[in-house]
């Protein structure tokens, strides 16, 4: 009968699709790996995939199999960790994507809570885009993704984890540094470094901020990463409005004023809808809202 490396071997060639690949995310060699799919198709009974040199494609037997591999594996680490977590003992490896931004203050406050209640469980984190976090989650390349709010995704569930307040970056020596109370009327005309169209989340709450106080402001440069906005207000290109936990990236040159705002920028934990790592759901409720 099949075991649990031959049937993760078959979920990760079927969504890899490619023998190499699959070999380097299995850890083994191109040789052991076909190996392991033979002998699969072996206890199975039936190909699972078409071979037509280096093209690889599942068969009709392959497709109806694959859903269930994956809710099978599902199944066991789930009856794995049921044990641990009943002997108090949570413990496993969970694979974590975070956009750069996500280590000024989610990251730290992630692995804090983790290693205060649940030692035992170790993280390989994968630095990536929200949007690019959303893909791997949802080929469970990814066990979990800590991203900004996009447009919901089939097969990905959200949930909010953590917000702050929004800052206004202000090079030091700028007429705005020194004013005691801001308002974002005092941004109108003002020279600005915004967010890019890949920031869509920041740059469109940002332009609503903006739009109800009636400023306007002079769009300098737009970039999608909160650091590249931080370095270029260091310059004294322009002021940016930018999540209050950036002030830890410690740019000297840079003034962080708060912003009386109602909104924040929030962080959400992804998933996938069937998660193949039991570790998963438990680590966010353990996480709960990291805001607090």
């Amino acid at each position: 009968m099949f075991d649990h490396a031959q049937l993760r071997s078959f979920l990760i060639l079927g969504q890899l699709r490619h023998f190499g690949q699959a070999a380097r995310e299995l850890l083994i060699t191109q040789p052991a790996l076909t190996r392991r799919i033979q002998q699969l198709e072996s206890d199975v009974g039936v190909p699972l995939f078409h071979r037509e040199g280096r093209r690889i494609t599942l068969t009709a037997a392959g497709i109806a199999f694959l859903p269930k591999v994956q809710l099978l594996l599902a199944d066991m680490e789930e009856a794995r960790r049921s044990a641990q977590k009943a002997a108090g003992t949570l413990a496993g490896t969970i694979t974590v994507g975070f956009d750069g931004a996500a280590s000024y203050t989610l990251i730290p406050r992630l692995i804090q809570r983790t290693i205060r209640d649940w030692p035992g469980i170790a993280f390989k984190f994968v630095e990536l885009s929200s949007s690019e976090q959303m893909r791997e989650v949802a080929f469970h390349r990814l066990d979990l993704g800590f991203v900004r709010p996009l447009p919901h995704e089939a097969d990905i569930v959200n949930q909010c984890i953590f917000s702050e307040p929004l800052a206004l970056a202000v090079p030091a020596g700028h007429r705005l540094a020194a004013k005691r109370k801001l308002n974002i009327a005092d941004l109108d005309d003002e020279a600005f470094v915004g967010y890019s169209e890949a920031g869509i989340y920041l740059r469109d709450l940002i332009a609503g901020i903006l739009d109800r106080a009636g400023a306007v402001p002079r769009v300098i440069q737009s970039m999608k990463r909160t650091h590249s906005i931080l370095a270029l207000v260091s310059t004294g290109m322009g002021v940016a409005i930018v999540p209050a936990g950036s002030a830890s990236a410690s740019f000297d040159n840079i003034v962080f004023k708060p912003l009386s705002l109602d909104e924040r920028a929030e962080w959400h934990a992804c998933r996938h809808v069937r998660p193949t790592n039991a570790l998963t759901q438990p680590l966010i409720e353990l996480l709960g809202d990291l805001s607090a």
